[in-house]
């Protein structure tokens, strides 16, 4: 038997001597708590009374913090122990990893992670995707230990959510008339595209991605990427008429801040609450130009009673009474790092995409920071020559880049340091069309921020990564999950 190619790469492994393997399905005994962690192992296990059980799940008390396991394997048995549900299921993706690869060795492993938030972002506002491929990305996460989904659902160039109260979020603003032409893309390409998922696809991607211990969380931006919901409702805007982009890039139309435009954007999010059951709802604020809330006499009036001295700091205002509706639905918002420029509440977690200086900026304000910088984790960029790859937004970001990402480095004070969260990649979908090209830009780099996210960084830098991944593309072919070969 030869290395434990687990990954991400755990926390302690002491090797023993020997392998060995039994006849399948294996035996399993379980506390109810380990319900889903039984459940994820498939085919390869069945129940048993605890004595003829090979495989024995204990739920241990006080001894192990969330999501930290102890996996040991002492033939002609196996087990497991952990405090949490979510520690039983990281396990269960170490067990089945090394049941993917042969006989189990003799191992015993502690293990436990370096961040709580390991998180991967999919835009489905430029191209969506049908419900089964975004389970068998679900199925790639789990098994690398991710735990947060993060939904990109709206934007100018679609909506793609169904809110029952306003019906034409979807019949207008899902559809746009073409798209830019696939490696023209000052070009549109003639073909009218429509999508979005009903509530009922909602919630079963989210209780699909629950029983695998990830959280999806869902992102409604505001006040700007605005387009599409003003195609379809004019007036929660400044009235104009307006249609969903065609077209990537930024459009300069925003969300109002009368009356109107707050109880449509009350309704939205009293709706996303109720279908997300966990704790963060994003609410973007990047990328919005103030030059309409300029002219606006709706927005002067707002200004003029809330005391705010200009349009950039009624954006604060804005995020400020969309953190409170929030906060009302039992939700903590989440933003994007333009959100410090203009007084975004202190229990808005940033999402630094830019650099770290805006996250060490988040933190010294006293926000939570979860990082996901252009600079390594954005992989809408090309991972190779332009020429030998797939069309992407531009930039270079491949695999050695992502797996040296260091989050947390010296220039972090203690103060600082334990406000950042964790890290998170977008996968930005402007140039990414279908599935299959979405796992291609996803793995292996994501597999690479997985260890970036769970792995001690003295384990993350063993000199076994390139081990560990090539197996690890093994795993995910046996599940149907594309992904860019490793040079």
């Amino acid at each position: 038997m030869g290395e434990i190619l687990i990954l991400p790469a755990p926390l302690s492994v002491e090797r023993g001597t020997g392998a060995f393997d039994a006849p399948r399905p294996w035996g399993v005994h379980a506390p109810a708590m380990a319900k889903d962690a039984v459940a994820s192992l498939g085919d390869v296990v069945r129940l048993a009374d605890r004595g003829r059980a090979q495989i024995l799940f204990a739920e241990v008390e006080g001894d192990l913090p969330p999501e930290a396991y102890v996996l040991t394997v002492e033939a002609p048995r196996v087990r497991v122990e952990a405090s949490t549900r979510e520690g039983f299921l990281r396990a269960a993706s170490s067990l089945r990893q090394l049941l993917h690869d042969g006989p189990l060795p003799v191992v015993r492993i502690e293990d436990a992670p370096r961040f709580a938030w390991r998180g991967l972002h999919v835009d489905v506002a430029r191209h969506a995707f049908p419900l089964a491929d975004l389970k068998r990305f679900v199925d790639a996460m789990a098994l690398q230990k991710f735990n947060r989904l993060h939904w990109h659902l709206t934007d100018d160039q679609g909506w793609r959510i169904e809110i029952t109260s306003w019906p034409r979020l979807t019949s207008v603003g899902s559809r746009r008339a073409e798209s830019p032409r696939r490696g023209a893309r000052e070009e549109g390409d003639g073909t009218p595209y429509a999508a979005y998922y009903t509530q009922d696809d909602v919630r079963e991607l989210v209780a699909y991605a629950a029983v695998r211990g990830i959280s999806v969380v869902p992102e409604i931006d505001m006040p700007g990427h605005a387009q599409a919901a003003l195609a379809a409702y004019p007036q929660v805007g400044s009235g104009a008429p307006a249609e969903v982009w065609t077209r990537w890039g930024i459009s300069e139309r925003l969300f109002g801040v009368h009356d109107k435009a707050l109880s449509f954007l009350d309704d939205v999010l009293e709706e996303v609450a109720a279908l997300f059951p966990g704790p963060f709802v994003h609410l973007g604020g990047d990328e919005a130009p103030t030059a309409e809330w300029e002219v606006c006499a709706h927005a002067a009036e707002r200004m003029q009673a809330e005391g705010v001295a200009d349009a950039r700091a009624l954006q604060g205002w804005f995020h400020r009474r969309m953190a409170a509706t929030l906060a009302r639905l039992g939700k903590r918002p989440v933003a994007w790092d333009e959100v410090l420029e203009c007084g975004a509440p202190k229990e808005t977690i940033v999402m630094a995409w830019r650099d770290a200086a805006h996250a060490q900026a988040a933190a010294r304000a006293g926000h939570d920071v979860v990082l996901c910088p252009m600079s390594h984790a954005y992989f809408d960029h090309y991972q190779g020559p332009e020429a030998s790859e797939p069309e992407a937004i531009g930039g270079f970001t491949d695999l050695a880049t992502v797996h040296s990402f260091e989050p947390l480095d010296d220039t972090w004070p203690a103060e600082q340091a334990k406000h950042l969260l964790g890290v998170q990649a977008n996968l930005w979908s402007e140039y990414i069309h279908d599935a299959e090209h979405l796992e291609y830009m996803a793995w292996p780099r994501g597999s690479a921020l997985a260890e970036v996210a769970w792995s001690s960084r003295e384990a993350r830098t063993d000199g076994g990564f390139e081990v560990r991944v090539a197996r690890m593309m093994e795993r995910l072919e046996a599940m149907g999950v594309t992904h860019r070969r490793i040079s």
